[in-house]
């Protein structure tokens, strides 16, 4: 289960550095969420802002990652440099993502997907 949600979500995550959600929808639950900095969007939302360029996600360095089972469900943590355009405007930012994927009946599916700024220095973030 570990290597099937990391490889899920790497496959996201490089859709959404190619601009290009449509072709790994089926790995995102219908009823998902996403909160970003200050908006939350279903799936469709979200599938919309990538598809308007919204967003324009250009680079993202993952830093450090844990990975909790609870069996059904898995909760992946990300601590990321993101460099992104949204509507237009130049931004970097420290977060931390949270994933969170269940098993559902077509298989692991991204069910939510929440942003946190870090606001401390970033090198000084640990996950405990």
């Amino acid at each position: 289960m570990v290597h099937m949600v990391e490889n899920l979500s790497e496959k996201i995550w490089q859709a959404k550095l190619a601009n290009a959600l449509e072709p790994v929808k089926e790995l995102i639950a219908d009823k998902a969420h996403f909160v970003h900095m200050g908006i939350t969007l279903d799936k469709e939302g979200e599938l919309e802002a990538f598809h308007s360029r919204k967003f324009i996600y250009q680079d993202v360095q993952v830093l450090d990652e844990v990975l909790e089972d609870f069996g059904q469900t898995a909760v992946l943590y990300k601590k990321l440099v993101l460099r992104a355009v949204v509507k237009g405007t130049p931004v970097e930012n420290p977060f931390v993502v949270t994933e969170i994927f269940s098993k559902t009946e077509q298989g692991w599916q991204l069910v939510t997907e929440c942003y946190t700024r870090i606001a401390t220095e970033l090198a000084d973030y640990r996950f405990l």
